[in-house]
């Protein structure tokens, strides 16, 4: 298993690679060319699906299995929490995920197309409906995905829509992993971390910059004695090779972006 760094949205994060391919978030170049690529006759089905499921972060067969009941209420109007029911959610397990407005006025708009043109939205109906008039099937799924990514010029695999949505949800809810467990409804948090980047090496890192912070407020009050010693050790780095040669020679790194392919890098310490 190796660890490697990748530019994402001009931020370096690390991630792990074995045998197979490893599937990743999409940045926001990346998005933007898939939707460019979602076109024919289920146009609109398709462009909702895909932003329904980076914007829920859900599971393929949760995807799929959504039915028009589990957006929207009695009165006809988008659900703010949406149920992923046991029959459809990883191991039976029922839970519930805030939706924004944004997507909820999606969510509004294609049911009102779906209305239009005469496809039901009974409770019990698929939402997004296949050419059979019943659910999208998983495989469908995927391949119907793995076709806009081809014409994208994007080699991920489906999945990389779920860890879209974990990654951007993680960022944008501060760094906050215990939000981004329960909203991905990992049991385990090292599943979320593997989903968002976080090493072991990482966590570690990040307990120790706590303790140096910890005492450094205890006998200074401030931290500025702390950044000021850290600048001794701080050098710009434009090739993602040297970063890599500290990590294979068992440093830990701290890595700050200062502009586009430029990042400050600290060797911190061995890693045990």
């Amino acid at each position: 298993m190796n660890l490697l760094l990748k530019r994402w949205n001009g931020k370096w994060i690390s991630y792990r690679q074995n045998d197979k391919m490893t599937t990743r978030a999409l940045e926001d170049k990346e998005i933007k060319a898939i939707f460019e690529q979602i076109s024919g006759c289920n146009a609109k089905r398709n462009r909702a699906m895909l932003i329904v499921g980076i914007g829920m972060a859900l599971r393929a067969s949760e995807l799929v299995g959504l039915n028009v009941g589990d957006v929207i209420d009695t009165n006809g109007n988008v659900k703010a929490y949406v149920t992923i029911r046991g029959e459809t959610a990883k191991f039976g397990k029922v839970r519930t995920v805030r939706i924004g407005e944004g997507l909820q006025k999606r969510i509004a708009e294609y049911i009102d197309w779906k209305t239009e043109h005469g496809e039901a939205i009974n409770p019990d109906a698929p939402l997004f409906v296949s050419q059979r008039n019943g659910h999208l099937t998983r495989q469908g799924l995927f391949d119907l995905v793995e076709r806009i990514f081809e014409r994208a010029g994007i080699d991920q695999s489906p999945h990389s829509l779920r860890k879209t949505g974990a990654t951007l949800y993680y960022i944008e809810s501060g760094y906050d992993l215990i939000a981004t467990q329960q909203f991905l409804g990992h049991a385990d948090p090292s599943t979320t971390r593997r989903y968002i980047g976080l090493t072991t090496e990482q966590l570690r890192d990040y307990s120790e910059k706590l303790s140096d912070h910890l005492l450094f407020a205890i006998e200074n009050g401030t931290l500025d004695t702390r950044d000021n010693m850290s600048r001794d050790f701080l050098k710009e780095v434009s090739d993602e090779k040297l970063i890599m040669e500290l990590i294979k020679r068992g440093y830990a790194v701290m890595i700050r972006e200062i502009e586009p392919n430029k990042a400050k890098i600290i060797p911190m310490r061995k890693v045990a």
